[in-house]
């Protein structure tokens, strides 16, 4: 299996975050983040280590998630519509050729156990 390296990853994450801050369900969540050209580098970071175990920027630890997350009061319907929105923008970069299919079951396993820890808050 090909690799999953960091700039993989911090572009999968962009356009993530692209189509999220346009969605109509969960954009107003994105669209309060002001410093894009911070925050992707560390979300990027924090799928890097979950994906291969490793880290570029150890600056970036700890990943508190909980805590960063539960001041925003997402409700499950939005847990949900980040799930399957992450899946689609993974859909799009097997069809470029990005990723393999393999790699984006690695990620889609990652993303139920981040969702399972979201759930957690709603």
């Amino acid at each position: 299996m090909k690799e999953l390296h960091f700039n993989t990853i911090l572009e999968i994450v962009t356009h993530f975050y692209e189509r999220a801050t346009r969605d109509i369900l969960i954009g107003y969540h994105f669209r309060v983040i002001h410093d894009f050209d911070t925050h992707l580098p560390r979300i990027a970071s924090f799928w890097q280590l979950q994906l291969t175990g490793e880290i570029d920027a150890k600056e970036e630890l700890p990943f508190n998630l909980i805590v960063a997350h539960k001041p925003l009061k997402i409700r499950t319907g939005e847990v949900n519509r980040w799930e399957v929105l992450f899946h689609d923008s993974l859909d799009e970069f097997i069809l470029q050729k990005k990723i393999s299919p393999t790699q984006k079951d690695l990620w889609v396993e990652k993303i139920k156990i981040f969702k399972k820890r979201l759930l957690v808050l709603c």
